[in-house]
C-alpha cells in the first residue's frame, strides 16, 4: 500500500514539473501575450539621431525624379499610343482645312483683274496712253486723181495691255489736187493694235479698224461736191520711246471707202464705186 502511494505522489511530481515547463517555454509565452493595442501601430519611428553630423554641412534638396523614369512602361506605352492617336486626329482635321483654304486661293487667281495705269507704266515706260500729231503724205488712187498732197491730224493711243492698244484719231487729208483744185477727206477712224515688244524703246504694230469720212472738192468751178462714207482700213506703224514725256514713230496706213458712183466733176472725173486711200504719216505724241 505504501508502494501505490509512492508511486501515486511521483507521478504527480511528474505531471507538475511538465506543467511548469510548458508555462515557461517562448511558444507558451507567445501563444498568451496579448495583441498589440492600435496606439502602438500607428506609433512613429524614433527620430534618427543628427548630432554626429557636422553643422556646417548642409545637404541639397533631393530632385525630383523625371516622370518619364517614374512611370511604369503600361503608363508610358498608354501615353504614347494616346498621343499618337491625338496627333492623327490633328492631321485629320488639318487635311480639310488645308483644301478649304487653297481652294478660294485658287479661284482668286482664276480672276485677271487689270493692272492700273500707274503700275503698268512703271513696268512698260512710257507706253502707257499719249496724245499725239501726224504729219505727212496722203493719195487717192485712181487716173484722175491728180497728185497726192499733205495731210496731218492729232491722235489719241491707250494700250490695253503688254500687248493690244486702242487708238483713235481725226485727220484732215489732201488726197489729190490739180494746181489750186483739191479733194479733201477728214476721216473720224478707231482702232484696235496689236503690239510688239522689241527691246525696252521700240514698239511695232497692226493695226485693225474703221471709221467715217467726210469727202469735199474744193474750187472745181460749180462742182463743189460734198459727201459722206465710210470703210476699213488697216495700219502698219512703230513708235520708239525719245524720253520720258514724248513718243516717236511713223505709220502707213490704206483704207477701203464706198465710192462717188453717178457724180461727175469737171476735174476728178466720174465717181468710181470704191476708193482706195493710204496715207504715210510721222508722228510725235505727248504722255500724259
Amino acid at each position: 500500500m505504501n508502494q501505490i502511494v509512492a508511486k501515486m505522489r511521483r507521478v504527480a511530481a511528474f505531471t507538475a514539473a511538465l506543467a511548469s515547463l510548458s508555462v515557461l517555454s517562448p511558444g507558451a509565452s507567445k501563444a498568451q501575450a496579448p495583441p498589440p493595442s492600435p496606439a502602438d501601430s500607428t506609433a512613429k519611428p524614433a527620430a534618427a539621431d543628427t548630432t554626429s553630423k557636422p553643422a556646417s554641412v548642409t545637404t541639397p534638396p533631393a530632385t525630383p525624379a523625371p516622370a518619364s523614369t517614374s512611370a511604369s512602361p503600361g503608363k508610358s506605352s498608354g501615353k504614347s499610343s494616346s498621343k499618337s492617336s491625338k496627333s492623327a486626329q490633328a492631321e485629320s482635321t488639318k487635311a480639310p482645312k488645308a483644301s478649304k483654304s487653297k481652294a478660294p486661293k485658287a479661284a482668286a487667281a482664276a480672276v485677271v483683274v487689270p493692272k492700273p495705269y500707274e503700275e503698268r507704266r512703271k513696268e512698260d515706260g512710257v507706253y502707257a496712253k499719249w496724245l499725239g500729231l501726224r504729219f505727212g503724205y496722203a493719195n487717192r488712187t485712181g487716173e484722175t486723181s491728180g497728185d497726192g498732197f499733205i495731210g496731218y491730224g492729232i491722235s489719241y493711243t491707250r494700250m490695253l495691255s503688254n500687248r493690244y492698244a486702242f487708238a483713235a484719231g481725226i485727220n484732215h487729208d489732201i488726197v489729190g489736187h490739180f494746181a489750186d483744185q483739191i479733194d479733201v477727206s477728214v476721216p473720224f477712224t478707231g482702232e484696235f493694235q496689236r503690239v510688239f515688244k522689241m527691246g525696252s524703246e521700240m514698239r511695232p504694230y497692226l493695226g485693225v479698224g474703221g471709221g467715217y469720212y467726210f469727202r469735199k472738192y474744193y474750187r472745181t468751178g460749180t462742182e463743189y461736191n460734198t459727201t459722206t462714207t465710210g470703210g476699213a482700213h488697216v495700219s502698219i506703224g512703230l513708235t520708239s520711246q525719245l524720253d520720258d514725256k514724248h513718243v516717236v514713230g511713223f505709220e502707213t496706213r490704206v483704207a477701203w471707202l464706198k465710192g462717188r458712183p453717178g457724180i461727175t466733176n469737171p476735174t476728178f472725173g466720174v465717181g468710181t464705186d470704191t476708193e482706195t486711200i493710204w496715207t504715210a504719216k510721222i508722228t510725235w505724241a505727248l504722255v500724259y
